[in-house]
């Protein structure tokens, strides 16, 4: 009924955790694949620990949005879940999650509220932090929300849908194509899977909190940067391809300019001046901003005069 695809590439030291999470369920998943995208380190070592009950696909690497389309090719399940190889699924996923779809069989796919995690046990749960009236325009079916017709505009307003822990069917994964491999190191692949698949399907939101979704504190601003053009990237892509985008257009420009403006402040703010020269060729981004035009200038400056004008405004007076 319910299968488990993890795509794994140099997880080592943390997919041991998610195996174990996903083993030790209160019903069991049909079959949990592992997906090694290519890994160099002790990876498949680690998952021969779970020989018997944990199937194993070695790939070339070839990128985790290839990785989940040759695990869900690999499975005959009717619903197949996902987990990252750094997160957890509590206990009852598999039961919860899994009865509630076999009973709701118009439901598409499903996902899951989550709380992160690092050396802190927790943090405050996805839909917990949702903005007021989020969940407006839904209504609770034993403690899923369903029906709302304005999901895919709230996802880009506050996105709190991530693939570990969504559960779709297989037959509507296929119907929309699977992981589109042209967001390849995009930071936010993921978000384009979510729009499209919100855009053509009807999706359930389970309110329990039933994944544990790691929180990598250890990230440099260049990850950050590299967010903020990914969501720019995915938004510019979805405008142009999803089913019923078109409705929000002006919403969706505007999503698309903060992202490019936060990713081009956020490279300037340490002096990655080639990540700024990159977020300004954004399409849709606009100059309207003195502070914003002045930056630019800056930028445009040769070196060493950039790196003395660049000091000079960092100074806090």
């Amino acid at each position: 009924m319910l299968s488990l695809i993890i795509p794994a590439y140099n997880r080592a030291p943390l997919i041991e955790q998610a195996l174990r999470s996903a083993s030790n369920q209160s019903v069991p998943f049909d079959e949990i694949i592992v997906v090694d995208d290519g890994s160099t380190d002790d990876t498949a070592q680690v998952v021969q620990r779970f020989a018997g009950s944990v199937r194993y696909i070695r790939t070339t690497n070839q990128g985790v949005q290839r990785a989940r389309n040759t695990g869900i090719a690999a499975t005959s399940s009717e619903f197949v879940a996902f987990c990252d190889s750094d997160d957890l699924l509590e206990p009852d996923y598999c039961e919860l999650v899994g009865n509630w779809l076999t009973s709701h069989p118009k439901i598409d796919l499903c996902y899951v509220n989550f709380s992160t995690f690092d050396a802190r046990p927790w943090y405050p749960d996805k839909f917990f932090a949702a903005p007021e009236g989020y969940f407006d325009g839904s209504h609770l079916d034993d403690g899923f929300y369903v029906g709302d017709p304005d999901l895919y505009i709230k996802s880009i307003r506050y996105p709190c849908m991530w693939v570990t822990g969504m559960t779709i069917r297989k037959s509507f994964y296929e119907s929309i194509g699977g992981f589109n491999p042209e967001f390849r190191r995009v930071i936010t692949e993921d978000w384009e899977f979510n729009l499209r698949a919100l855009s053509k399907g009807q999706t359930a939101l389970c309110r329990r909190v039933l994944a544990r979704v790691r929180y990598h504190s250890g990230s440099q601003s260049d990850s950050t940067v590299r967010t903020h053009l990914g969501a720019a990237k995915v938004l510019r892509h979805a405008l142009a391809t999803h089913e019923g985008a078109r409705r929000f257009e002006p919403e969706i420009v505007q999503a698309i300019q903060r992202h490019s403006a936060q990713a081009f402040n956020a490279a300037f703010a340490e002096g990655e001046f080639q990540l700024a020269a990159e977020a300004l060729k954004q399409p849709h981004l606009t100059l309207n901003d003195q502070r914003f035009v002045w930056k630019c200038r800056i930028i445009q400056l040769p070196n060493p005069l950039r790196q003395i004008v660049w000091r000079l405004s960092q100074i806090k007076f």
